[in-house]
């Protein structure tokens, strides 16, 4: 309905520029931009259903030669619009998100723990945020930590922020069979201005995704002062830098591996919270604003 309803509005309304920040109109009557947010609709098209898939890609494919410029997340999906649209790299801006100021760590201990026991979350915890899909790899993090917790006998219980997307059998599975059902809690879909409260209470965050344009969630965990564990795939190593833990995010072992020396060495802990918050530091809003503003006035100086 969107991609119809923009193009009849600008015929009625015209603008000087489009910004699509998702998808870009079946036809837009008029110069447009737009952003690419991730690759993953082309590189696994397994992790999504068949029409929402092709509707992505069908989308896309006919937006991006027709766009005056394509705004990308990170570098490394600027290489990947190069490689497969023969894209001037020129007309193509790096704008990653920023990290606004409301993510930071929550230093009063008693309403924390108040927060936290609303959610039946008592004793320290492992984190997740994130939609619960195939994408995000959340079963073989359920798989690394029942690992970790039968070899080792830590505390820590595993919460799971977000909602279920599409096909979540291997989650269910994978919780069914680690036995450690009464440990996992799973909270669903929680407001923007409590996730600084479920950062800040962790004792890690993990991210063990398989694609990413992005990943805003180390970020904010980092913000809030929590050690993070992230996947050496995509675009991840880019935006975490040098202040994660990175596993290959199919290898159960080393995911496992990654959360008990994240949990457990405490001289890694207080070097990733420090290069962590540093890292953090780098994403705000007002660059991004910044870039995307003298962005446009480019495209529309040089006529594009």
């Amino acid at each position: 309905g969107l991609a119809f309803g923009v193009a009849r509005e600008m015929k009625r309304n015209p603008v000087d520029l489009l910004h699509a920040s998702f998808v870009p109109p079946l036809s837009v009557p008029g110069k447009f931009v737009m952003t690419m947010t991730c690759w993953s609709q082309y590189t696994e098209p397994e992790l999504y259903p068949t029409l929402v898939r092709w509707r992505l890609v069908y989308l896309l494919n006919r937006g991006i030669p027709h766009s005056s410029a394509v705004f990308c997340y990170t570098e490394f999906l600027k290489q990947k619009v190069i490689e497969k649209f023969n894209y001037d790299p020129e007309r193509i801006f790096v704008t990653p998100p920023g990290i606004g100021a409301e993510m930071r760590r929550i230093e009063d201990r008693p309403a924390l723990d108040a927060y936290l026991r609303g959610l039946n979350i008592e004793g320290p915890y492992i984190l997740f945020i994130g939609a619960l899909t195939k994408r995000k790899n959340v079963h073989r993090l359920v798989e690394a930590y029942a690992r970790v917790i039968h070899e080792t006998k830590l505390p820590h219980k595993l919460v799971l922020v977000g909602e279920k997307l599409f096909d979540t059998s291997e989650l269910d599975e994978a919780i069914n069979k680690s036995g450690l059902k009464e440990r996992i809690i799973m909270v669903g879909q929680r407001p923007h201005e409590e996730l600084p409260w479920l950062y800040s209470g962790a004792a890690a965050y993990v991210f063990p995704t398989l694609s990413e344009g992005f990943g805003l969630t180390p970020l904010e965990a980092m913000a809030c002062g929590t050690p993070v564990v992230a996947a050496n795939v995509t675009s991840v190593p880019e935006v975490v830098a040098d202040a994660a833990v990175l596993v290959d995010p199919l290898s159960v072992d080393e995911i496992a591996t990654g959360i008990f020396n994240c949990l457990t060495d405490e001289p890694l802990r207080a070097a990733m919270i420090a290069r962590g918050r540093a890292n953090a530091s780098k994403y705000s809003w007002q660059a991004t604003a910044e870039k995307m503003i003298s962005a446009y006035a480019t495209v529309i100086k040089e006529r594009w």
